[in-house]
C-alpha cells in the first residue's frame, strides 16, 4: 500500500515536471553553487570571492538550456573566458563610472544582438552581461581580480563537476523519464473521460479539466520531440518513437472529441441500453487507463465487450456512444504499439517499412549552432537591441538619481523585460510580472530575514533554498520566479550585514523604474504592436499547415512517415508561438474583454484546425502505399482547395486593414466544445481514405470560419453568403449536406474576400458537395 502510494505520488510529481527536467536544472544550480562555495571556503577566501563563486555557478546554470550535453560543454567552455573577460573589464572602469556605464551599454547592445544565434548566443550573452553586472554590484577593482578570476574558474569546474560526475542524466535515462510524463498525462486523461461519462451530463469542470489535460499531453508529446531533434537517442527510437507517440496522441484526442459529443447528446429516460452502454464504455476506459499504468498491452478479450454493447443500443443506428467504443480500440491499438516506457524500439505489429528518405542520426556540428535560421531567428534581435539599449540607457539615468550605488538594479529589470518578448504588449505583461513578484518577494524576504537574524548558516541554507524555486518554478509563472530572486537577494544583503528596510524599498523602486523605461522604449522605439506580432505568427502557422497539406497529398506515393511526422512537429511548434504572441491579448489582465475574446476565439478556431491537421497527418502515415490509389485525385483535390484557402488567409493576414472593425463580440468557447459541436458521421465504420477527406473538409470549414472571424465584414458592406461545413462521409456524394452549425462563426456572412464557389459566383449560390467528406463551398 505505502509502495502504491509512494509510486502515485511520483508520478504526479513526474505529471507536473515533465522528465524531472526542472528538478534536474535546480538541484544541479544548487549543487553547483554548494560546491563552488564549499571549495572557496575551504580555500579560505574572502566573501567577496565567496559571492562571486556563488553568483557564477548560478549564471551558469541560468545561462545554459542547450538539452545536448556535448553543446552544454561547448557553451560551458565558451562561457569561462567570455565571463573573465567582462568580470576584467568591469574591475578596470569601476573608477571610471561613466566610462563603465558607456561600455555596458554596448555589451548589452551586443549581448541581445548574438541572441540571432539561438540558444547558445542568448546564453553568452547572459554571460558576459551577469559578469559584468557581478563588477558593478561588488565595486570590484583591478587589484582584486586575481581572486575574483580564481573564483570564477572555481565555479566553473564546480558546475562542470556536478553536471557531468556520478549524477549525469544520459538521454535515455531522460527521455524514459519523458516517456514516464506522456504515460502519467495520458492516464490523467482517460480517467477524466471515465468520470465524464459516469456523471452522464457535461460537467463545466470536467469538461475543462479534460481539456487542461489533453493540453498537457500534448505539451509531452513537444518537449519529446523537441529533446530527440536535439539528442538523438538511436535511430531506430528517433524514427518510430515519435510517430508511435503522434498516433497514440491523435487518438486520445478523438476519444475525448467523441466522448464529450456522446455525453452532449441526450437520452431519453426510458433508454436503459443507451446508459448502459455509456456504463460499459466507462468501464472499457478505465481499464485501458489500468493497463497503461501496468504498462501492459490491451486485453484482446475485452475488445468483445464492445459489438455486443454496440449491438444492445440500437439495431438499425450509429450512435454516438457507439462512435467512441470504435475509438477506444483505436486507442487501445495505438497504445499497444507503442509499447511500455522503454527507450528500446517501440513494439510493433509487424517489421516497419523502409523509409527511402528516413532521417539519420545526425554527427555534432558546432556549424550549425552558430548559423542563424531565418525561420526561427526572425524576431528582429537588431531592433530589439536597439531598444533594450536604449531603455538601459534611460535606467542608467533614472538609476543614478535614485541611488548611485544600486543603479545597476534597474538595469537588471530592463535587461530581464526584453528576454522571450518580441511585441510590446510582451514587454508590458513581463513588466507587469516582475514587479509584481519584487514586490511580494520585498515582503517575504523581509520577514524571513527578520526571523532568522544573524544566524549565518540558516541564511545560507535558505538562500540555496529560494535559488531551488527559482529554478524549479515554471518560466511561464515568472512572478514566481521573481519572488525567488528577491527572496535570494534578501538573504544575501544578510549575510553581507547590509539588509534594512531602505534597501528593500530602494530594490523596489530600481524595478519599477526600470520596467518602466522597458516598456517606453518598447512603445517608442521601434514598437512592435501585438497585432503585427501575432500577424506574422499566424502566417508562420499557415505556412507549416500547407508543408503538412503538401506531405499528405503525397500519400500514397513518394512521401515519407518521417517527413509528415517533421511537418506535423512544425505546425505544432508555429501553433505555440502564436499563442506567445497573443497571450497578452488573452491573459486575463487584459481589460479589453472584446479584443480579449476575439483573441481567443481565433485561438480556437487554430486549435482546432491543428488537431484536423493532425489527424490527417496521422490517418495518412498510417495508410498503405498500395492502398487508395482510386481515392488519391479527390484527397488531391480536396487538399488542393484547402490551399487556396490557406493561401487566401495568408494574403489577408498580410494586408488586412489597420484597424478592425467593430462587430459583435464571438461567442467564446472551448476547442474540445468546439470540435464535438461537428456534424458526426452517421453511418459505418469509415476506411482511411474516407477519414482523409474528412479531416480535410472540416480543416476547409475551419478555415473558413478563420477568415471570418480574423478579418470580420466592414458593417454595411455587401457580402457574398457562403455556407460552410462538412457532409456525411459515408453517405454518398448527393446526400452530402451543409453542416454551417460545425464551426460557430463569428456572424452569418463572410467577408468578401472570402473564396466564393466555384459555381454561381456572380449570384452566390453555393455549389453542392461533390465527394464524401467535401462541405459546400
Amino acid at each position: 500500500m505505502v509502495a502504491r502510494k509512494t509510486a502515485w505520488l511520483w508520478d504526479r510529481f513526474a505529471a507536473v515536471d515533465p522528465g524531472l527536467m526542472r528538478l534536474a536544472s535546480a538541484m544541479r544550480a544548487v549543487l553547483g553553487a554548494a560546491a563552488s562555495l564549499a571549495v572557496l571556503a575551504a580555500l579560505r577566501q574572502s566573501d567577496t570571492d565567496l559571492l562571486v563563486g556563488g553568483f557564477t555557478a548560478m549564471v551558469t546554470s541560468l545561462a545554459i538550456s542547450d538539452l545536448h550535453p556535448r553543446n552544454q560543454l561547448i557553451t560551458l567552455g565558451l562561457g569561462a573566458p567570455l565571463s573573465l573577460t567582462a568580470l576584467t573589464a568591469g574591475a578596470v572602469l569601476t573608477p571610471y563610472p561613466v566610462a563603465a556605464r558607456i561600455v555596458f551599454l554596448l555589451l548589452i547592445y551586443v549581448a541581445v544582438h548574438v541572441r540571432r544565434y539561438g540558444p547558445r548566443g542568448q546564453g553568452l550573452g547572459i554571460f558576459g552581461f551577469m559578469a559584468f553586472f557581478l563588477s558593478q554590484f561588488t565595486g570590484a577593482r583591478a587589484a582584486q581580480l586575481p581572486q575574483m578570476g580564481a573564483a570564477v574558474l572555481v565555479a566553473f569546474g564546480a558546475v562542470a563537476a556536478v553536471w557531468y560526475g556520478p549524477g549525469f542524466m544520459t538521454g535515455a535515462r531522460v527521455l524514459v523519464r519523458l516517456r514516464r510524463t506522456f504515460d502519467g498525462r495520458l492516464r490523467d486523461v482517460l480517467r477524466d473521460m471515465a468520470t465524464l461519462l459516469s456523471a452522464g451530463q457535461d460537467d463545466d469542470t470536467v469538461s475543462q479539466s479534460l481539456e487542461r489535460r489533453l493540453d498537457r499531453l500534448h505539451t509531452a508529446v513537444l518537449l519529446i520531440e523537441d529533446f530527440l531533434d536535439e539528442h538523438v537517442v538511436d535511430e531506430a527510437t528517433d524514427s518510430c518513437l515519435l510517430r508511435h507517440l503522434s498516433r497514440v496522441e491523435v487518438a486520445a484526442q478523438r476519444l475525448a472529441v467523441l466522448t464529450v459529443r456522446a455525453v452532449h447528446t441526450s437520452l431519453a429516460v426510458d433508454d436503459l441500453a443507451g446508459r448502459t452502454a455509456r456504463q460499459q464504455l466507462a468501464g472499457r476506459i478505465r481499464l485501458l487507463h489500468h493497463q497503461v499504468a501496468l504498462g501492459t498491452a490491451f486485453a484482446p478479450e475485452a475488445q468483445a465487450v464492445a459489438p455486443e454493447a454496440e449491438r444492445s443500443i440500437r439495431p438499425g443506428e450509429r450512435t454516438p456512444v457507439q462512435d467512441c467504443f470504435q475509438a477506444v480500440d483505436d486507442l487501445a491499438m495505438a497504445v499497444s504499439s507503442l509499447g511500455p516506457g522503454r527507450v528500446s524500439s517501440p513494439t510493433r505489429p509487424g517489421p516497419a517499412p523502409q523509409e527511402p528518405t528516413a532521417r539519420r542520426v545526425r554527427a555534432f556540428d558546432v556549424k550549425r549552432y552558430w548559423k542563424a535560421d531565418d525561420a526561427d531567428r526572425k524576431r528582429g534581435t537588431t531592433r530589439q537591441a536597439v531598444q533594450v539599449t536604449v531603455a538601459s540607457a534611460l535606467s542608467v539615468f533614472g538609476g543614478h538619481l535614485l541611488s548611485p550605488d544600486h543603479w545597476y538594479w534597474a538595469v537588471a529589470a530592463t535587461w530581464v523585460v526584453f528576454i522571450n518578448t518580441e511585441s510590446t504588449g510582451e514587454v508590458l505583461l513581463q513588466s507587469v510580472r516582475r514587479l509584481a513578484g519584487t514586490v511580494l518577494g520585498v515582503v517575504f524576504g523581509y520577514g524571513l530575514a527578520t526571523l532568522v537574524g544573524p544566524d549565518g548558516s540558516l541564511l545560507l541554507a535558505l538562500l540555496l533554498v529560494c535559488m531551488f524555486g527559482m529554478f524549479y518554478t515554471p518560466s511561464d509563472a515568472y512572478w514566481a520566479v521573481t519572488f525567488f530572486i528577491t527572496g535570494m537577494l534578501s538573504m544575501l544583503l544578510a549575510l553581507l550585514d547590509t539588509f534594512s528596510t531602505d534597501v528593500l524599498v530602494l530594490r523596489v523602486q530600481e524595478t519599477a523604474l526600470g520596467v518602466s523605461c522597458g516598456v517606453l522604449a518598447a512603445v517608442l522605439v521601434l514598437p512592435v504592436t501585438v497585432r503585427r506580432a501575432s500577424d506574422e505568427e499566424l502566417v508562420d502557422f499557415l505556412l507549416a499547415l500547407r508543408r503538412l497539406l503538401h506531405e499528405t497529398t503525397r500519400i500514397p506515393g513518394t512521401g515519407t512517415k518521417t517527413s509528415l511526422v517533421r511537418a506535423t512537429h512544425d505546425l505544432d511548434q508555429a501553433l505555440e508561438s502564436f499563442r506567445r504572441a497573443c497571450l497578452p491579448l488573452t491573459h486575463p489582465l487584459n481589460l479589453q474583454r472584446g479584443r480579449r475574446d476575439r483573441a481567443r476565439h481565433l485561438l480556437e478556431l487554430l486549435e482546432a484546425g491543428a488537431y484536423h491537421a493532425r489527424s490527417l497527418a496521422a490517418v495518412a502515415g498510417r495508410l498503405p502505399e498500395s492502398d487508395g490509389i482510386e481515392y488519391a485525385p479527390r484527397i488531391a483535390d480536396a487538399a488542393d482547395r484547402v490551399q487556396e484557402t490557406v493561401t487566401h488567409l495568408i494574403r489577408v493576414t498580410r494586408h488586412r486593414r489597420g484597424t478592425a472593425p467593430r462587430t459583435a463580440r464571438p461567442r467564446v468557447t472551448r476547442a474540445l466544445s468546439l470540435l464535438s459541436d461537428e456534424q458526426r458521421m452517421r453511418r459505418g465504420r469509415p476506411s482511411p481514405e474516407q477519414r482523409l477527406l474528412l479531416h480535410i473538409g472540416r480543416l476547409d470549414t475551419t478555415l473558413t470560419a478563420l477568415v471570418r472571424a480574423w478579418d470580420p465584414p466592414v458593417p454595411g458592406v455587401g457580402h457574398t453568403v457562403v455556407s460552410s461545413g462538412g457532409g456525411d462521409v459515408s453517405s454518398p456524394p448527393s446526400q452530402a449536406t451543409p453542416a454551417a452549425d460545425q464551426i460557430p462563426p463569428a456572424d452569418t456572412h463572410t467577408h468578401p474576400s472570402v473564396r466564393p464557389c466555384r459555381a454561381g459566383r456572380a449570384t452566390g449560390v453555393t455549389e453542392p458537395a461533390t465527394s464524401p467528406g467535401r462541405a459546400a463551398c
